[in-house]
């Protein structure tokens, strides 16, 4: 089925399959073009060589402090669950280091093939283990929120590794091809020990469209594998992490015009307005427009709200 008319990018997936086939695992590549095929054909790519030494290094002390400093919250420190798979939510405060991912080359060239140039910072999130595990996660689809009869992709996950990733190491099982099944294959998931699990070095990207069937593997080895989550949306679905109320307003008044409209302060149709007071660049018809914090909201009996602010940065 060809619903191009009926989507806002010009991205053409494979033809269906003739059933449940799960495809090889694509071979890991440096070639963006490649990789765009590979999201087309398996709905999952991996590149290479993405992050230098450095850099991760960098990454893994960052996220391990990171880690740390909110435990020693003690009761204010976020419930992490019983599972041993930690996720570090709502990274966008948490430093520049984790939005430069957001704006890296690789991020913009896989994520707008897929969701277009208009696509969401849906969430940025770190995962790592902090010991064993006893089973796989159960198989599910990011994008189970989205009917599975939508032909098309609206959400779309990018993993920068820190650390090899292995089948020991619980590395993720994917399903390669599962997002061109059969409808009735794309209700119920199928069985784990049916899919593959990739196999990655550490400074590479794993990225995979949101209709594919995956789930993380079980750690044998207990080894702190790590990974920073670029979690995109097309512009119409709503976010996994609410940007507009979880977003530092120093993140937004430092932010490039880019990662701005990333987190959504950029309209899209009639989509994502602030309205308060008089801003510069006031949307009052149809079209894109980069969105403005006014001074104050406006309520009852004109009623002017200051719109709260976050301390500045020294």
């Amino acid at each position: 089925m060809d619903n191009s008319d009926e989507k806002h990018t010009r991205y053409q997936q494979a033809e269906a399959l003739d059933g449940p086939v799960v495809l090889p695992l694509p071979q890991a590549t440096q070639d963006l073009h490649q990789a765009q095929e590979d999201l087309r054909t398996h709905g999952c790519c991996i590149v290479n060589n993405v992050l230098d030494d450095n850099a991760i290094s960098d990454l893994k002390a960052r996220m391990d402090r990171q880690f740390a400093a909110e435990l020693a919250l003690g009761e204010q420190c976020p419930d992490r669950g019983s599972s041993n798979k930690i996720v570090i939510p709502n990274l966008v405060n948490k430093g520049k280091h984790y939005l430069d991912l957001v704006e890296r080359h690789e991020t913009e060239a896989l994520a707008g093939f897929l969701l277009g140039k208009d696509f969401l910072l849906s969430s940025l999130t770190a995962h790592m283990f902090l010991g064993t595990t006893p089973a796989i996660e159960l198989i599910h689809r990011d994008q189970g929120q989205i009917p599975a009869s939508v032909e098309f992709p609206a959400i779309f996950n990018l993993f920068y590794t820190l650390d090899d990733f292995t089948p020991q190491r619980g590395s993720t099982v994917v399903f390669p091809g599962s997002h061109r099944w059969p409808l009735g294959y794309r209700v119920h998931p199928p069985k784990a020990e049916l899919g593959h699990q990739v196999t990655l070095t550490a400074g590479s990207l794993f990225a995979f469209d949101g209709r594919l069937w995956h789930g993380t593997g079980a750690n044998h080895e207990g080894h702190r594998r790590r990974a920073i989550s670029i979690f995109c949306c097309a512009p119409w679905v709503r976010q996994q992490e609410n940007a507009a109320a979880a977003t530092s307003h120093d993140v937004f008044d430092t932010a490039s015009p880019k990662l701005r409209a990333r987190l959504g302060l950029k309209t899209y149709g009639t989509l994502g307005n602030i309205n308060g007071t008089r801003i510069e660049h006031q949307r009052i018809a149809f079209g894109n427009v980069d969105v403005a914090f006014p001074d104050e909201l406006i309520g009852e009996n004109a009623e002017l709200i200051p719109l709260q602010k976050s301390r500045k940065l020294d």
